[in-house]
């Protein structure tokens, strides 16, 4: 036995020729790591279907299956029965389930990975952008927004009874006057929405259209910026821009759900089989559901529903949203709404400056100021409703982009901890942009999830000029720390945030490692840069895990749902700056083929 073992190991090794030279990528260590793995899939059990067994109905052989079990395995093949991967092991193990019917799949080498879960990310309300007037977050002047608008308005005006909608303009650095905002169009209204998600300028037709006016008061989690006299000057911040979008006219369910539909179908281009949507509400879940009902959804969905009105008693808060859970509880495997979302700010960067900070912003000359941004909540009464939400059984997602901000989230958490008791909840905080280092031992002492979108991890406009400048060299050592997190003890779990950045997680793995924006760039904190492992770790088990899935999810091991995706390339062996050019060439989803690449 031992020695078939030994030859096993040996024989995976000429099955997986990465290994033996995985040390070019400059790490003895992972060279030795990977061998390791190699030889831990050896030592998978053998499967040995009984008499009466069925045959599987898909088989896989021939290919480099990394598991995410709890050792990391590799394997050669993988068998399904139904939606349910029945074998994982050697290609002789995983053939002895063959049938008269089965459907085998030679992978000639090719590299199986579980399937993509986006921890966080906006899906439905993204998908409803595709088709508008998009700046494609390019730092402008305001002279060019006005160009790029104007050019729009030429060629797809749209229906002029519509307000005009501008997608995708890029806030860092870029202030917008109401007289810029009527001098692109005055007799319509129109709305720019930035790409942080957090800004908003509105003409004065919308303004007007919205009831917006010097005696409208700013909501508690919100600004609306006015001039000297009180006057709105067009721009809202955070929940302000609601008062907007609450009015704006809205198209169809189904145009909306067939735009979500073409949204998911280019997700599953990039692997993505289950997404957690970050901040849901009830025109959201019926997007979603309207799929479902079609049949037509081919999507993990998880939504966290956003808790408002942070100044009201613990108790209607949380009530909100335990009847929330209630109603939208349509399909365990599919879709339901049992996490919910708090915003504990805004965003850091210049001007918008709603992040909430430990110690002041700076100003562009790099002197103090007295802004630490603003408060959305009074912190003991976010402790009663972390507190509630926990003990109703709830995940608590948790915007927090400052370090004040992720720390009124911990204080929260530990709350909860003590009067809500150890509950498994999978609490997690999102964005985590600026941490105190004080705070990184507190998400494992707390059993908090690092919920981190390491697309941003370069230095882009938004951080060299809208952020750097702006909170001093100290404090940005710890830009997006994911290393010091994970050294820290701390789960990490990946998502995009799109449409604020990209959702291709190959992308933001490229980024998590090389902390580049591309080859020759200056990286962002190289030594805050993590290891491949550790971030598709994120993207799938951790993940997984998150989305409180991991049992039927997030790893290719026998009695989990078939979620996995066939990709062209070895990650763990190529250059980290290649990464980005991976491409998927199969989708499964629930044993299902959802997602072929036409070149395949």
């Amino acid at each position: 036995m031992l020695a078939s073992v030994r030859l096993n190991a040996v024989a995976m090794l000429d099955v997986f020729p990465h290994h033996r030279t995985s040390a070019r990528r400059g790490s003895e260590e992972m060279m030795k790591s990977y061998v390791a793995a190699a030889c831990a899939a050896c030592l998978v059990a053998p499967v040995i279907p009984a008499a009466a067994e069925p045959a599987a109905d898909i088989v896989l052989l021939h290919g480099r299956i990394y598991t995410e079990d709890a050792r990391r395995s590799i394997a050669q093949g993988l068998a399904l029965r139904g939606n349910t991967i029945v074998a994982v092991g050697t290609d002789h193990d995983v053939r002895a389930l063959t049938g008269a019917n089965t459907r085998t799949i030679d992978l000639g080498g090719r590299v199986v990975l579980p399937g993509i879960i986006d921890a966080h990310t906006h899906p439905a309300e993204g998908a409803q952008d595709t088709d508008k007037c998009s700046l494609g977050d390019k730092m402008m002047t305001p002279k060019e927004v006005h160009l790029s608008v104007s050019a729009c308005l030429r060629s797809t005006p749209g229906d002029k009874q519509l307000w005009f909608e501008v997608v995708q303009v890029d806030p860092s650095s870029l202030t917008l006057t109401l007289q810029d905002l009527d001098s692109m169009l005055s007799d319509r209204p129109m709305i720019l929405s930035g790409s942080d998600g957090h800004t908003a300028w509105l003409n004065s037709a919308a303004l007007r259209a919205a009831h917006i006016s010097a005696a409208t008061p700013d909501p508690l989690a919100g600004r609306i910026e006015r001039d000297a006299a009180g006057n709105p000057t067009g721009t809202l911040r955070d929940e302000a821009a609601d008062l907007a979008f609450r009015v704006k006219p809205m198209p169809s369910l189904e145009i909306q759900a067939a735009r979500l539909e073409q949204t998911f179908d280019a997700m599953r281009a990039t692997g993505i089989t289950s997404v957690q949507d970050a901040a849901v509400d009830e025109n959201i879940m019926q997007i979603y559901k309207r799929l479902y009902d079609a049949h037509r959804l081919n999507m993990r969905v998880r939504g966290s529903f956003t808790l408002k009105n942070l100044h009201e008693p613990a108790t209607t808060v949380v009530g909100r949203a335990i009847k929330f859970r209630a109603k939208w509880a349509i399909d365990p495997d599919f879709l339901r709404a049992d996490a919910v979302k708090i915003f504990a700010d805004g965003v850091i960067e210049y001007p918008s400056q709603t992040a909430a900070l430990l110690a002041p912003y700076l100003d562009a000359e790099g002197h103090r100021t007295d802004n630490r941004g603003p408060s959305y909540f009074k912190q003991d009464n976010l402790d009663r409703i972390v507190a509630a939400a926990d003990a109703a059984g709830f995940t608590v997602h948790v915007h927090a982009i400052g370090d004040r901000a992720v720390r009124s989230a911990l204080d929260a958490f530990a709350y909860s901890r003590q009067h809500a008791g150890g509950t498994d909840n999978r609490d997690q905080i999102a964005h985590l942009q600026l941490i105190d280092p004080a705070d990184f031992s507190r998400f494992k002492a707390l059993g908090v999830i690092a919920n981190l979108q390491l697309q941003w991890a370069v230095r882009d406009d938004y951080t060299v000029k809208a952020t750097l400048p702006y909170i001093g060299p100290e404090r940005a050592r710890y830009l997006y720390a994911a290393r010091s997190l994970r050294d820290a003890g701390a789960l990490l779990a990946g998502g995009s945030d799109w449409n604020v950045s990209t959702f291709n997680a190959f992308e933001a793995m490229e980024h998590a490692i090389t902390r580049a924006s591309a080859r020759g760039q200056e990286p962002l904190l190289p030594e805050q840069s993590i290891r491949i492992q550790d971030i598709v770790d994120a993207y799938t088990i951790n993940a997984a895990y998150a989305l409180k899935q991991e049992q039927t999810t997030g790893s290719l091991e026998p009695g989990k749902r078939g979620d996995f995706i066939v990709i062209d390339r070895d990650i763990f062996a190529i250059a980290a700056f290649d990464l980005h050019q991976t491409q998927v060439l199969s989708t499964y989803l629930d044993g299902h083929e959802v997602y072929a690449a036409k070149t395949r």
